[in-house]
Order: structure tokens, then sequence, then C-alpha cells
């Protein structure tokens, strides 16, 4: 759980009226932005997704077979985010050979889509592997690290959290948890699905995530991998520590469109983490429009295009790109200024990610709609 450092390099480009904000994110270990699936007021938002089917047939058993580490739907309300780091050097490399994971980065990353479920007790952690609880910790705020300061850790990058022991040197662990949810405590035998507490914002965090790791005597294992991976090999490992079911679940999610929405004033990263831009009203008076865009995972040679049109079905602002390098979090918007009232209807967006080859590849689209009255 690293230091959280963030440099944000933006380019604005003005055509005809429109406009494009491009934010590129550069990362380091414990920096993202919370994902979430903006959607206004009288908003309809759907996305697509081709998938091609796991073969899991040659797998062997796993050494501690692991079940969900929470209560949700994988790639409707949650997304694994974030991988264990496989790259020895200060390079950075998920289990797919991709750039899912910074520098570093011991453990799995769950998202959760909508930021507004931290108030509203939504999202259960669960016990992923039967085993003793040998720590927890409950008291810390949840606070945005951006708001709090790294100062405030004081070492606990982990947050809120529980770790257990499986036996036979296997041992897990899982952080940012809700203040206040830990509902075991130490010397307590839990079973795989038992209820631990609520996901949460505590820690060295900028999103509302779960961060779950593994351990076998003290040496972080990758769960998509497991025991005795091969150095540099891609794909998942001939004997991961997740059940076949849990791996159907949680696919590889590169390119992930994390959330889009549409908005009557330029957003920012900060904001759409702490949910202002979740069905936030778009007012007939708003100073401009804008369909912006969370995209992560992309890579060199990813098409990306974003579109965004009007009431009356004409173009307000769009925009493509071929990626010319990989990156972990791109966050970009489009739109226009307005001239005098926007007219009553529909206002659509919709955004496309295109990976022609290599591990992840498929198309991503997805769309948002949202009606002025």
């Amino acid at each position: 759980m690293g230091r959280l450092i963030a440099v944000y390099i933006a380019f604005v480009m003005l055509v005809g009226g429109a406009f494009v904000w491009f934010l590129t994110a550069v990362l380091s270990p414990e920096d993202a932005a919370r994902p979430t699936q903006a959607m206004a007021s009288e908003t309809v938002m759907a996305q697509t997704s081709e998938r091609a089917p796991l073969d899991l047939g040659a797998l062997e058993p796993s050494p501690l077979p692991l079940s969900m580490p929470l209560d949700c739907d994988p790639g409707v309300d949650c997304w694994p985010l974030k991988y264990v780091d496989l790259d020895p050097t200060k390079g950075r490399r998920d289990y797919q050979c991709g750039a899912m994971t910074v520098d570093g980065h011991k453990g799995v990353d769950f998202a959760i889509a909508d930021p507004r479920r931290l108030n509203r007790d939504e999202v259960p952690v669960l016990a992923a592997a039967t085993g003793k609880v040998v720590g927890i910790r409950d008291e810390m705020p949840d606070v945005n690290i951006r708001i709090a300061g790294k100062e405030s850790l004081k070492g606990r990058d982990c947050g809120n959290g529980v770790r257990i022991d499986h036996g036979g040197g296997w041992a897990s662990q899982y952080c940012h948890m809700k203040r206040g949810s830990v509902s075991v405590k130490a010397g307590d035998t839990v079973v795989s699905g038992d209820r631990l507490g609520l996901v949460g914002l505590s820690g060295s965090t900028e999103f509302l995530h779960l961060h779950v790791q593994f351990e076998k005597d003290g040496k972080v294992v990758d769960p998509f991998v497991g025991l005795g991976g091969k150095e540099g090999a891609c794909g998942i490992g001939v004997a991961p520590l997740w059940q076949k079911s849990v791996l159907q679940k949680v696919r590889y999610s590169a390119p992930l469109i994390q959330a889009i929405g549409i908005a009557g004033e330029a957003p920012d990263t900060l904001g759409v983490s702490d949910g202002k831009f979740t069905d936030a009203p778009v007012k007939p008076d708003a100073p401009l429009l804008v369909l912006w865009a969370d995209l992560y995972g992309l890579r060199k040679g990813d098409r990306v295009s974003m579109r965004f049109t009007g009431a009356d079905g004409a173009v307000l602002a769009e925009t493509d790109w071929v990626q010319d390098k990989a990156q972990l979090r791109t966050f970009k918007y489009i739109g226009k200024k307005a001239r005098k009232d926007w007219p009553s209807g529909a206002y659509r967006g919709v955004v496309q990610v295109e990976r022609p080859s290599g591990p992840g590849a498929e198309n991503a689209q997805k769309s948002v709609a949202v009606t002025i009255n």
C-alpha cells in the first residue's frame, strides 16, 4: 500500500464552440480515481462489451479455493480495477501482461460503481475462505485521501480491515472497509461467505473499493495465477486460487469504460470520486453541457471514440483517438458552451473502445442519455 501521488496533465481544444478536455492521470502505487456510474436525473445508461468465453477445463485444483470477497455483481456494479503487480522491477505488469496495476501493488482492487453506496451500507465484505481472524481495525474515518492527506494515515494505509489466517501458511487481508462496520473480532472462526463488514473509504484510497490480498508464508500470491506461475507468462495460472465460478465472473476488465455521464458543468476527478456528478440534474440554463468518460487499462493501439448529440440529434461534440501508450487511467470530457437555454429533449452520449488484439482483446461501448425538461 504505497504512497499516493498524482500528476495531472491537461489539454484543451476549442473547435466551433465545442471543446475537448483530456486529463491523463499518471499514477503511482495507491493512486486511482474512484469509479462511478454517473446517472443524472432522468438518465438512461446502457453498456455492451464483447467477451470471449473462458475455457477453464484444464485447471488444476486450487490450494486455497477462494470465493468472492464481496457481495456484488462483477461487471455490473463492481469491477476488478487493479491487479497484483507481477513485475519484480520498477515496471508494472498484471497477470495478463497488461497495465491494470501500479508498481508494487500487492492485491486485487474491487471497485464499486456508485460512490453513494458508502452511505447506504450496501456492499458487504465476505470471507473468501475458511480461517481464523487474527487482526482487525475499525476506527478510521471514511475520507478521500486527497482530502484527508497522507500524513493522517500514520502508516495505516490499509485503513479499516480484517486479517485472516487460513492455516498452512496461507493468509488474507481485506482493506479500506467502512468505519464501524467490521463485524468480527480477533479469534473468531469464519467460513467462506461469512460477512466481515462493509466496503468503505478508509486508509490510502481515493475511491470506494475493497483491496484484498493473499499470502503464502508471508509472500504475496496473485489469486489469478496461484503458486508456481512461470515468470513473464501471461494469463490465468494452471492452479489459480479463485474458484472456477469466480473466474467466470471476475473477467479481465481491460479496456474498461468505468463510467460515463452528462453534466451541466466541467467535471473533475475528485467530484466524480465523491459522487458529485452522480444523479446531478442538468438544467436548461446550464452554462455548458459535457459528456465525460472514465477509462481504465487503455493500451497502445486502442481506438477510442466519444460522441455527444443534442435534443435534435445534431452532434454537439465528438472526438476519437488511437492510444499511443499504456495508461492505467484516462479521464476525458467533451462538450459545448451554451449560447442560450438548452432545448428540451434527450441528450445522448456514446463512448466506445476497440482493441483489435492481445490480452483483453474486445470492444466495449457505454451509452448515456439525459432528458432536459
